[in-house]
């Protein structure tokens, strides 16, 4: 069998170990992860009038992915925000805000507050 075929049973192999490790709270944030999706039609609409361009269907599902991640990473350090003010329940603004501000800082954002955009519309 074709190299990519092992490497793939080898990658899922790893996640099922990964799952069956997590925790309870954390299998629930993970499936409702799995299941969440950003609306390409959003999408869609979003780039084309940030862009003036229809955007393709590959663009809008790379975008609605790379969306997806983004929202995944400021959570969970939303979440670790909150643990170390020793709060619980639902993460509320502050905790979102604090982590934006964080990533941002870390360079992990890839914006910065003080600079403008560089794009401008033709």
């Amino acid at each position: 069998k074709p190299w990519y075929q092992r490497r793939v049973r080898e990658e899922q192999a790893k996640m099922q170990v990964l799952v069956a490790s997590l925790g309870e709270d954390q299998l629930d944030r993970y499936e409702a992860f799995r299941r969440s999706k950003f609306p390409q039609a959003q999408v869609k609409k979003m780039v084309q009038g940030m862009t003036g361009v229809a955007p393709s269907a590959n663009c809008t599902i790379a975008l609605s992915g790379i969306a997806k991640v983004l929202v995944g990473q400021i959570v969970e350090e939303s979440l670790d925000i909150q643990e170390t003010l020793k709060e619980s329940g639902p993460i509320h603004p502050k905790h979102i805000r604090e982590a934006i501000r964080r990533m941002r800082n870390k360079g992990l954002l890839g914006i910065s507050k003080h600079r403008k955009c560089k794009l401008k519309r033709l």
